[in-house]
């Protein structure tokens, strides 16, 4: 809606954004493609682009195909990495896998590197939100160590010195950096309060006899620029000047709804589409489970909640379409957000493919599709580069090269890419090692060893583990075949100031991506297990550029996106450049020109 954005335009940029300039909306970058993490490595690879920031990322270990992650950072002019340690993605130009392999050097690279300790979550003010939209805020336990700094503090700080620099010019580019409202109160350390940001994102009013007022709801917003908000959704959070995050109500002084522990966006609601919990009168569904319901005398709903809906809205209103928005719903719709306020089982529109669920294969699944010829989702986001081909699977000769089905998991003892956790001895203690896990059958088979060595190649890379034989990887029977399971945890990489280190299992996986949500569509792949250890030095590549023979895929060639596309061999239908993304126009389509905020609401 029209009066979020001004408010979030008034916040940004105050009393520069006005009705006459429509509220600074040109002052927005414009979209120039798509700018996701996996696009951005592409255009890296390609010399596209000059700096980078890395916060608590780790993308040479937690990212997949590892090996492009590392080559792509040495194709930047600088980067800035801000972590607890100096995790992998920092120092991949000097003891990284290409570095051990020969591959390159660190005279080489020519990527500028800045190191910046971070602060961690005890060491500065905040909030946590998390999936149940709960906000509660943490305090500062402790000062951080030596030259570490929080988030807020490196960003505001940059932000300081780059308006200083540019305070004399007359370019316009510049003006939308200078016009912001950057005026945080800082302590004598030069750390912004965070409670300020707080209530910037909350709001105020901004004229009239509520000016200075903290918005009590985003009912509060309005769409003439007297009132301003950073995020609609957080509106009230801050209501009356009290950080409702740092609520601490005990569960023995409230009900179990326990709307004064923290704060829920939106409205401290803490069920969604709660009009859901009474029956189309108003009246409770179980006066067990009573959430809210209709109070006839006092002709307002009530109950244990927020109304997730207008309060004074009576269930037998029928609504007016002619108004639009909450107005145009009926009393008993209780899927506000929705345009006939009705739950969906699918979307109709706004998804590239769809609009029901069906089922496909993975793109180097050895299984044929059972349901019909079309193997894997063609709609899929896919990356043609020779460092991320792909096993034929079951759409051509060479997909017994790669026999086996991986996957990559979790486990307790360790935290995402390892940058948490395997610098910490006691969990380092508790999981040492990079492992695989693999059936009885499977190490009877193979002659894998319990707790001796094993190498997992795939189409990308090759890496090494120690073997966990165990009955939780249990051969499937599929289309009248076996199929042999691997499991590998993705914590671990190459890197010498961690105390455990090992290789990464994303090193394995392949890059393509979901159509609309362009997260990681490679959970499982296609591999082969030899016992032993990985070659050393030069081996390792020499290592998977046979199997690569094997299975037909010669990258000068054929550099072949993955294995549901076609044959080996046969090459994509239209010719690849050298790093190229392809898939749905929807995911990168831009918009032209330089449309104003109701030209874009409109499109």
């Amino acid at each position: 809606a029209d009066v979020y954005t001004i408010n979030l335009l008034k916040a940004w940029w105050g009393e520069h954004a006005t009705a006459e300039n429509d509220w600074g909306f040109h002052k927005l970058p414009r979209l120039t493609g798509a700018h996701g993490t996996y696009q951005t490595l592409m255009r890296m690879l390609e010399g596209g682009v000059d700096g980078y920031f890395l916060f608590g990322q780790n993308p040479a270990v937690g990212s997949a195909n590892g090996r492009m992650q590392r080559l792509g950072l040495t194709h930047l002019k600088w980067m800035v990495v801000r972590d607890f340690y100096m995790i992998e993605s920092a120092s991949f130009w000097k003891d990284g896998p290409e570095i051990e392999s020969g591959e390159l050097s660190p005279e080489q690279i020519g990527t500028e590197m800045f190191f910046l300790p971070a602060a961690n979550h005890t060491e500065k003010a905040g909030s946590f939100t998390q999936t149940q939209r709960m906000v509660q805020w943490r305090d500062q336990a402790v000062e951080p160590p030596g030259d570490a700094r929080s988030d807020l503090e490196f960003m505001y700080e940059l932000g300081r010195r780059v308006r200083e620099k540019l305070k004399d010019s007359t370019d316009p580019r510049d003006q939308p950096i200078l016009e912001l409202t950057w005026d945080y109160p800082v302590n004598e350390h030069g750390e912004p309060d965070a409670e300020a940001v707080l209530a910037e994102i909350n709001g105020e009013h901004l004229t009239g006899e509520k000016a200075g007022q903290p918005l009590a709801s985003f009912g509060e917003m309005k769409d003439d620029g007297s009132t301003m908000g950073g995020c609609w959704i957080y509106a009230g959070v801050n209501a009356g000047g009290v950080n409702r995050a740092r609520r601490r109500t005990p569960g023995s002084e409230q009900d179990e709804t326990a709307a004064d522990w923290g704060w829920a966006w939106p409205a401290n609601r803490r069920i969604l589409y709660n009009r859901a919990s009474a029956d189309p009168e108003g009246r409770p569904w179980s006066e067990r489970k009573k959430w809210v319901w209709w109070d006839e005398e006092a002709g307002t709903w009530t109950g244990r909640d927020v109304p997730d809906f207008p309060p004074t809205k009576r269930p037998d209103d029928p609504g007016d379409p002619s108004k639009g928005g909450a107005a145009a719903l009926a009393g008993t719709d209780a899927f506000i957000m929705q345009a006939d306020g009705r739950g969906w089982l699918f979307a109709p529109t706004g998804m590239v493919d769809g609009p029901m669920p069906t089922h496909y294969e993975s793109p180097e699944s050895n299984i044929r599709n059972p349901l019909y010829e079309q193997q894997s989702n063609p709609t899929r986001v896919t990356f043609r580069d020779e460092d991320n081909l792909s096993s034929p699977g079951a759409m051509g000769a060479g997909g017994e090269v790669y026999p086996y089905v991986f996957t990559t998991y979790r486990i307790t003892e360790h935290h995402t890419a390892g940058g948490m956790s395997r610098f910490l001895p006691y969990l380092s203690e508790l999981q040492p090692e990079m492992y695989c896990e693999v059936s009885p059958e499977l190490a009877e088979e193979l002659g894998l060893e319990p707790y001796g060595w094993a190498t997992i190649v795939s189409a990308r890379n090759a890496i090494e583990a120690k073997v966990l034989v165990t009955e939780r990887m249990t051969p499937l029977q599929v289309g009248g075949r076996t199929v042999h399971q691997i499991g590998l945890p993705f914590h671990w990489g190459r890197g010498e100031s961690a105390i455990v280190q090992g290789d990464g299992a994303n090193d394995l996986i392949g890059m393509n991506l979901d159509a609309n949500t362009q997260i990681q569509n490679s959970k499982n792949n296609s591999c082969t297990i030899l016992p032993g250890r990985r070659p050393r030095g030069a081996g390792r590549a020499e290592l998977v550029e046979e199997y690569r023979r094997r299975a037909g895929l010669i990258p000068a060639l054929h550099p072949q996106v993955d294995g549901a596309e076609g044959a080996p061999g046969a090459g994509p239908a239209v010719e690849a450049t050298a790093h190229e993304v392809r898939g749905p126009e929807e995911a990168s389509a831009v918009p032209t020109g330089e449309p104003s905020m109701k030209e874009m609401r409109n499109r």
